[in-house]
């Protein structure tokens, strides 16, 4: 029926005609197909140069030509085959990713044409693909002997790794011909440009696929951290305990001594207020002194760090300072060499963010706060080295950009009592506060770090406003007569840059 239409006519009748059956979705998967199934016509004249045929694994293409065919020689046929379905009519089969040629011989030997046959993956198919999943996307897929390149620019690196994906899986797929096994591999790269290969063979065919991902981030996006490190700790001592010392007074040749300390094992560090009184009976020298102590202290740390960093990359911030430590260099005949190796202590943030799409971040966050403590110290000499007291923290997620997410449970709560005293008075029901020392500790302290990612862009110059911008030192006559440091600003004087929210008045009160 559509033999003695034209070409363009044919299309036209095709797509009408499957539109009429309720069918317009697939119009194009039948343009296609139509397209394909057109014969590509080789006129006289083409045994003068090298026609390049590119034809798709497993699949064949028919070539008509205008004189008749008489012989074939098809230089490697693992690669490509060639069957002369009639005088006219050549029909190619892709069999192996190569090169090959086929040399077509007409009446008398002639050759009428010499065929360069390239056996490739049907990129257009993958194109098409990507394309439909990837609609932000712009991705060219190219077939080089058997290598498969993506390129093009993909919004974020999660399109890329999703686009390198589909394409190992459809290269798989492709290469799992005459039911042979296919194994993929893939891998992803958290770089602005990510980049790997797979590979996927078939025994039966001998085919063998390389995926090579040349997909460049349209634009790098940055990611800044908002994190807020708020500690609370609560520290109670308390001691109590009574010294008593009698010793008889006069006499020649004897002497006795009763004396009892108070000790105090838990908090030896803290000294404990003393109360003495003394009474002489001119025979016995009696001494008594009570110790006591309670103290409270209460501390707030609070940190709120601001980082920005490239998706793919590291970010860094250190809040403390260093301390020295001793340490053995080397010794020898003269004696040891002491050196000194600085310790950082402080609060510290480590955080690497990756964008998989515009609304999903990978965050990795190390945090860190610490600081110096008696509790631990060591003493070598006259030297003492403090301890370090760490709450460290780390985890790996995925969250929104805007979101927060919270590292709670940091919490410590330790209770520490001891009795010291002399065996057997220190039992007695109320006498034995007398002749025993009491030491108490509770600590408690709770740690909460917040966490919030968000994708920034840069800003201008102009819309940033430097802390000290309007910071003015005062006057030496302002300095002495009115004891200021800075200068004052006034409504009716001289006002500073900027605009200010909430209440607001001078600098300094």
């Amino acid at each position: 029926m559509f033999a003695s239409l034209h070409p363009a006519r044919r299309i036209a009748a095709v797509a009408a005609l499957v539109a009429a059956f309720g069918f317009g979705a697939s119009v194009p998967a039948a343009l296609a197909a139509e397209e394909a199934a057109r014969p590509e016509r080789i006129v006289s004249g083409d045994a003068r140069g090298d026609r390049v045929v590119h034809l798709a694994l497993s699949k064949s293409k028919i070539l008509d030509f205008d004189d008749e065919i008489r012989d074939v020689l098809v230089s490697d046929p693992k690669i490509a085959d060639a069957i002369v379905r009639s005088s006219r009519r050549l029909c190619l089969i892709g069999n192996k990713f190569g090169t090959t040629n086929v040399v077509v011989f007409g009446a008398a030997g002639r050759p009428i044409a010499n065929l360069e046959i390239q056996v490739e993956i049907d990129t257009r198919a993958l194109e098409s693909l990507l394309h439909r999943l990837l609609p932000k996307s712009s991705i060219r897929v190219e077939a080089v002997r058997g290598t498969v390149i993506l390129s093009g620019t993909v919004p974020s690196n999660g399109d890329a790794v999703q686009a390198y994906e589909v394409a190992s899986r459809f290269v798989g797929a492709s290469a799992d011909i005459k039911g042979s096994s296919s194994s993929s591999s893939s891998s992803s790269s958290s770089s602005s440009s990510s980049a790997g290969s797979t590979s996927s063979s078939s025994d039966q065919s001998g085919s063998s696929i390389q995926v090579v991902n040349a997909l460049s981030i349209a634009g790098k996006d940055q990611v800044m951290l908002k994190v807020t490190i708020a500690e609370l700790q609560r520290d109670v001592i308390k001691k109590l305990g009574v010294d008593v010392a009698a010793s008889p007074v006069g006499g020649n040749h004897w002497s006795t001594t009763v004396s009892q300390t108070s000790v105090f094992p838990i908090t030896s560090a803290t000294t404990a207020n003393s109360y003495g009184v003394g009474y002489n009976a001119g025979v016995l020298d009696l001494t008594a002194k009570l110790q006591a102590l309670e103290q409270n202290s209460l501390m707030r740390t609070l940190a709120e760090p601001n980082l920005s960093a490239l998706s793919g990359e590291q970010a860094q911030f250190l809040v403390g300072g260093e301390y020295p430590v001793p340490v053995s260099q080397s010794s020898g005949s003269s004696g040891s060499t002491i050196g000194v190796e600085f310790k950082t202590y402080g609060i510290a943030l480590n955080f690497q963010p990756v964008v998989l799409a515009e609304d999903r971040i990978n965050l990795t966050v190390k945090t860190e706060v610490s600081e110096l403590t008696s509790d631990g110290a060591v003493t070598i000499g006259t030297l003492t080295i403090p301890a370090l007291r760490v709450r460290r923290a780390a985890t790996t997620l995925e969250i929104p950009s805007g979101g927060a997410m919270v590292l709670g449970g940091l919490i410590k709560d330790d209770v520490r009592q001891a009795l010291a005293g002399t065996p057997g008075l220190m039992s007695l029901p109320i006498l034995g506060t007398l002749f025993r020392s009491r030491d108490f500790q509770h600590s408690q302290s709770e740690l909460v770090i917040f966490i919030q990612p968000l994708v920034v862009h840069p800003v201008a110059s102009s819309k940033l406003q430097r802390p000290d911008a309007n910071f003015r030192p005062s006057g030496d006559a302002a300095a002495v007569f009115m004891g200021r440091l800075n200068r004052v600003y006034r409504a009716n004087g001289q006002s500073p840059n900027g605009s200010y929210a909430g209440q607001f008045g001078y600098i300094f009160d």
